[in-house]
């Protein structure tokens, strides 16, 4: 987190603050003795000088012991100048209180939240976020950091109820990422020995959305594994069909299995029908090449270098591979001048371009003004 965003959550949280200290004082008619310790601490807050405010707040609860906010925004300087075991005792005694309103309940919550995650105490931490979700089952931020904890731990089925509940608060479709939960809970299986079970999930999860691509490759590694080739090819193959700018996750798995049958040619064939719909491919179309040049087709395995490199032109394999071909041909000009090329690329990318730090924009050549974010001087090298 920059420090302008942690300015605006700290400016943010002390607002609030702020408001309910006021909207308080309305109910109760009268000001209380602290309003001008606390009210000077809360602005301090504000204006980032925690020094300044752990002083007024300090004063407020010394007259006024019942002013829960004070302690909590005391408890949270403390562990912005990392001392969260102070902060966590603050925070941990006012849970001790029977007095407490709903909202009051739910911000000391956060505020141990905070500190036990500053601990590196992820247990405590979910237990807090959990007693959050108890008490306030439709809070958005709760359930967005329960659903990052059960993704941590891998409980697949957990996350999903939880990511349906944001998905149903905020009118979104999370199907993509269901889907991946079907396949984890899939490979779980897999790895417990349940592979037929395991190809179950990895089919809901291809019924749930259709373009997972980690269903269709988990699924066909599933079959591969027990030898069942026919059924992994068809699984791979749909991949390409289903998807051609994701062909190149399964070439590898196509030319393993198709090669293991003896069915070299229908290899190639599926790539050219990837580059049917998919004519700029590239990894398709270096491919096809590779296949052509093994083969002895040297005629084949030029034109798809030469039409890789005519769309492709930061392409350094497309150049090698027709270094190569002209090389071992005996056409030695036009080789020297491919050659030419690729180490002019080479030196490129050996130098590396340069990225914007504020934005990470990437730029060829070193400019001062960045051209998204417009922040100056912030472009540095980075290698390739």
């Amino acid at each position: 987190m920059t420090a302008l965003v942690m300015f605006l959550v700290v400016v943010s949280i002390s607002g609030i603050g702020l408001a309910l200290y006021f909207w308080r004082q309305l109910q109760v008619g009268e000001p209380k003795p602290d309003s001008a310790s606390y009210i000077s601490g809360l602005k301090a807050i504000m204006r980032g000088q925690d020094e300044r405010a752990f002083t007024s707040l300090k004063e407020a609860i010394s007259i006024d012991s019942e002013n829960i906010d004070g302690y909590l925004q005391l408890g949270n300087i403390f562990r912005r100048m990392n001392k969260t075991e102070q902060a966590l005792e603050i925070h941990l005694n006012l849970t001790f209180r029977h007095d407490l309103a709903g909202e009051e309940k739910k911000e000391i919550l956060e505020a141990l939240y905070h500190d036990f995650v500053s601990l590196d105490d992820v247990p405590s931490a979910d237990k807090a976020i959990g007693e959050i979700v108890e008490l306030f089952p439709g809070d958005r931020w709760a359930l967005i950091q329960l659903l990052a904890s059960l993704e941590k731990d891998h409980k697949w089925k957990e996350a999903a109820v939880v990511l349906k509940k944001i998905d149903k608060q905020t009118g979104s479709d999370s199907s993509d990422r269901l889907a991946l939960y079907k396949v984890f809970e899939g490979e779980q299986l897999a790895e417990g020995g349940e592979p037929h079970r395991a190809r179950l999930f990895f089919k809901e999860a291809m019924h749930i959305d259709k373009s997972c691509l980690a269903s269709y490759l988990a699924i066909g590694d599933s079959y591969y594994k027990e030898s069942r080739l026919e059924d992994a090819l068809g699984y791979w193959t749909k991949v390409i069909t289903m998807n051609p700018d994701k062909g190149q996750f399964v070439f590898d798995r196509l030319k393993k299995g198709f090669f293991e049958v003896g069915r070299y040619g229908e290899y190639a064939e599926a790539l050219s029908n990837l580059l049917i719909s998919r004519p700029d491919h590239l990894t398709a179309r270096l491919e096809l090449a590779y296949f052509n040049e093994r083969k002895g087709d040297l005629d084949s395995a030029r034109e798809h270098f030469s039409s890789a490199f005519d769309d492709h032109k930061g392409s350094m394999l497309s150049r090698l591979g027709l270094y190569r071909l002209n090389r071992d041909a005996g056409k030695k000009e036009k080789a020297e001048a491919v050659f030419k090329q690729v180490m002019k690329l080479a030196v490129r990318k050996e130098a590396g371009d340069f990225v914007c730090t504020s934005c990470n924009l990437h730029s060829e050549n070193m400019i001062w003004l960045c051209h998204r974010c417009h922040a100056v001087a912030s472009f540095e090298p980075v290698r390739s």
